[in-house]
């Protein structure tokens, strides 16, 4: 019988890394309490966001690199991605 696999060995670092990123800048702005509810109340959207991101890559690419871009947007088309990020904007890990 096969072991299931933890949440965390099935998220990919590429991906990760981005969200994490992203969730800093959020945190840093001292915005978590409206992203939180954007995410949430955007959440049925999510995979449509992230076909829309995919017309609008190439004009992005200029300001951003290429493989951030595509590493959010895959992000963004699956659900466990949503719930890292919003995990890790609510509870930011601890700075030493």
């Amino acid at each position: 019988m096969n072991k299931p696999k933890s949440d965390k060995e099935e998220l990919d670092p590429a991906k990760t890394e981005v969200l994490d990123k992203i969730a800093d800048f959020i945190l840093k702005k001292d915005l978590d309490v409206l992203a939180v509810m954007t995410i949430e109340s955007m959440r049925p959207l999510h995979f449509l966001g992230s076909q829309a991101m995919l017309f609008f890559e190439p004009f992005l690419g200029v300001l951003i690199k290429p493989e951030k871009i595509k590493a959010f947007r895959e992000a963004m088309e699956e659900s466990k991605y949503i719930d890292y990020l919003l995990a890790r904007i609510e509870n930011p890990p601890t700075q030493q």
